[in-house]
């Protein structure tokens, strides 16, 4: 913590804590409304098929029902998307993935709506489907979308790879696979919808982007945006798969239809299918570096499964392109990435936006590159790893922030050597492995990326803060609270963040790209010297006396004479006569013009980046196949930690998230045709395979542009955690994982090929 500050950097209690642990917070399916009915929603039993007739009239008839809404019935746009307008609301005229939302059915009960979806008659002709991202780029395979299979193609060099490979010693060649996963949170989607008697509509939605969400509704239902006001409620978990509008328009298509009040809450079954996963990808690497270990060329072909629907597919293919080469410097780089329709369920938005993907790939082939070379992979990665001033092969240019690895790879050497020295213990075999990481910030060049948020002084003189973003467990609030506080030098215990209204808040942008304390937090600072100058021009009115003759300190007006007279007299008298003391500020994501490259596609390039590293002790059972990780230090750059505690949480559930993409996640296709879709299958870390050692070490080198130096810690966190362990557990079997997760059959096969 800086000197001079005395709420930023310490440890505050958020709000909310007592709320979340009684019980007491009011998440979606919390909103109690008079009359309320229920939705449920009428999904597809195929993967492709046309849907040759929707009956709904038995449906009806069902006691308690009260309306059955099909695509015919939706009165503005059939489709939407964040992207593209690719995604159908209601099935139009095709499904096109398991689970897809063909009707809705609104019924006065639970019981009611489960017997009128049952008997909802819909005439399918199933459709030949294709499930694999490289067989949908193959001649003659199965055409998702009229267009093809092909969503968007990267091609991005930098540097002359070929010339490159000449220069190089030695080359590596690998192929490996990442899987789909679900972002596993505890509250499944939900949204209520209330039609009210103006022909105005009001929202409940647990998301990252009410605003968002607001226009998505307008458009589907054909309304003009004023008359759509979206609330958020306390959210239960989010990681990016609650960029996802669906719900929340099926929920005010089914309050529309009714004129009523309306809840739809997916069950898990349904959140599996039908809601946003992390890309699965097939990644083709190719590696090169002279024999002293100097990296001279990588090309990568990437085919990139965003399922039925592109979702923000695109734009997670381009961060993936630009994360290819991780923290690396290589003068030679050439990455396609294809992002590719399939008949999958669709992915999207998931923590770390096609970061884990490459860097699994890219951690690992460094790590097989010093066993080729016969180097240590810490000296091999302090060789080669960016320094300021270098530019990544988009030719963004890096500054001081890359002054944190040489700090991190120390803290890596320590750790790596601690752990090492714990002997394994009797039957099993026991390795250190590690990983760097790089993350980028904001949502890319030529993407608007802006937040607005509002400070108002309230009658007692406490402040009301209006965040525009969400809060999704993170912490934003916390950490706006606490920068507020810190500008206006008030007592974190008198400045409370408001929940997102779109009728009262103003736009904060989506919760999302490890940006939002960033945003927020400048855009508070600049919202605090306005309302500074407000309070003050106010008071000068009150007292008759120049502006400039007063000062403002720590919650209080100083007068000429040194006397002081607390915020709280002029905030009351400003109340009584109706006249606001508040100001609100917008803080734009910087992408200087004069050093940002302009030939790259939208969203490309990102100028603002963090880094981190992580060390992982494994102990594999080699008969058993079995891996258990017992240690792990994770090492990230944070620029200045505002709440230490909620940065060590960020860190340890990032973490946790990265075991279960190294070990148990995938969405995959079973024998029977059916995607696995619940936890019975669907294996998420526990406290029992968390390790009990994690230890976060938190380095702080400042942006300079951040308020008090803030960087970016909500994705990288998981981002090193899967390749540091499959080194890990290449270390104390000589096993190279090169698909995840590791399987125990993978393990004990190679301890055992015969």
């Amino acid at each position: 913590m800086s000197a001079d500050t005395f709420t930023v950097g310490k440890t505050e209690i958020r709000k909310d804590a007592w709320d979340k642990v009684t019980g007491a917070a009011a998440y979606v399916d919390d909103v109690a409304l008079p009359g309320m009915a229920v939705g449920m929603v009428v999904r597809s039993p195929h993967h492709h098929a046309r849907i040759m007739q929707i009956d709904a009239r038995a449906a009806r008839d069902v006691p308690g029902v009260l309306a059955v809404v099909t695509a015919a019935d939706v009165p503005g746009s059939k489709t939407f998307g964040p992207l593209a307008q690719d995604r159908p609301a209601l099935a139009v005229d095709e499904v096109r993935h398991l689970g897809e939302p063909v009707a809705i059915v609104v019924a006065e009960s639970k019981t009611a709506a489960r017997r009128g979806v049952k008997v909802v008659a819909v005439e399918y002709e199933p459709l030949p489907a294709v499930f694999d991202p490289t067989a949908a780029l193959e001649p003659g395979a199965p055409q998702v979308h009229p267009g093809g299979n092909v969503v968007t193609r990267y091609d991005v060099a930098g540097g002359d790879v070929e010339a490159g490979f000449a220069e190089a010693d030695v080359v590596l060649e690998h192929v490996f696979e990442v899987p789909r996963i679900a972002p596993g949170y505890m509250e499944p989607e939900a949204s209520t919808a209330e039609w009210n008697a103006d022909g105005t509509l009001t929202v409940w939605v647990s998301s990252q982007k009410p605003f968002e969400d607001r226009h998505q509704i307008a458009s589907v239902l054909g309304l003009p945006q004023d008359a759509v006001r979206v609330r958020s409620a306390v959210i239960g978990g989010a990681f990016g798969g609650k960029e996802d509008s669906g719900l929340a328009i099926l929920a005010a298509l089914a309050a529309w239809a009714v004129k009523g009040t309306v809840r739809l809450v997916n069950n898990r079954h349904e959140s599996f299918l039908a809601h946003p996963k992390r890309h699965p990808a097939r990644l083709f690497y190719k590696l090169g570096a002279k024999r002293d270990g100097t990296l001279v060329a990588l090309q990568a072909t990437v085919h990139m499964d965003t399922g039925a629907y592109s979702s923000y597919g695109p734009a997670v293919g381009g961060l993936l392109t630009e994360m290819v080469p991780g923290a690396y410097r290589i003068p030679h780089v050439r990455v396609e990435t294809l992002v590719v329709y399939t008949n999958s369920p669709f992915s999207g938005a998931m923590r770390g936006f096609g970061s884990p993907q490459a860097h699994f790939a890219t951690e690992s082939l460094i790590d097989m590159l010093a066993g080729e070379l016969g180097m240590d992979p810490l000296e091999l990665r302090r060789k080669n790893v960016l320094r300021p001033g270098d530019r990544f092969f988009t030719g963004a240019p890096l500054d001081q922030t890359a002054s944190s690895l040489p700090v991190i790879l120390e803290h890596v050497a320590a750790a790596r050597a601690r752990l090492a020295a714990i002997p394994a213990p009797a039957g099993r075999v026991a390795g250190v492995g590690f990983a760097l990481a790089v993350q980028s910030m904001g949502l890319g060049y030529r993407v608007p990326d802006d937040s607005t948020n509002r400070l108002e002084w309230a009658p007692d003189g406490t402040i009301r803060v209006y965040v525009g973003a969400p809060d999704l467990g993170q912490g934003l609030a916390t950490a706006a609270e606490q920068i507020a506080a810190e500008a206006l030098g008030i007592p974190y215990g008198d400045v409370r963040a408001l929940a997102v209204d779109t009728a009262l808040s103003p736009n904060g942008g989506v919760t999302c790209a490890s940006c939002m304390t960033y945003v927020v937090g400048n855009s508070v600072m600049m919202a605090a010297r306005q309302l500074i100058e407000t309070l003050l021009a106010y008071a000068a009115d009150k007292l008759s006396v120049p502006r400039a003759a007063l000062a403002y300190r720590r919650g209080t007006v100083v007068l000429p004479s040194g006397e002081t007279i607390p915020v709280a007299e002029f905030a009351s008298r400003a109340a009584d006569e109706d006249v606001p003391l508040r100001a609100e500020a917008t803080f734009s994501f910087p992408y200087p013009e004069a050093t940002t490259p302009k030939h790259l596609p939208v969203g490309m390039p990102h100028g603002m980046f963090v880094f981190g590293g992580q060390v992982a002790r494994v102990e594999v059972d080699r008969d058993l196949g079995t891996v258990e990780v017992t240690d792990l230090v994770a090492i990230h750059d944070v620029g200045q930690a505002i709440n230490r505690a909620g940065v060590e949480g960020q860190i340890e559930g990032g973490v946790a998230t990265g075991i279960g993409y190294a070990l148990y996640e995938s969405v995959r296709l079973k024998d029977n045709g059916q995607w696995v879709d619940g936890f019975t299958e669907y294996l998420l870390p526990t406290a029992e395979d968390v390790p009990a050692r994690i230890e976060s070490v938190i380095v702080e080198v400042p942006e300079a542009s951040g308020p008090h130096g803030v960087k970016g810690v909500g994705e990288i966190t998981l981002v090193p955690t899967a390749p540091a362990i499959t080194n890990a557990v290449c270390d104390a079997t000589g096993v190279r994982v090169t698909a995840i997760p590791i399987t125990s059959e993978a393990i004990a096969r190679a301890a055992d090929p015969a």
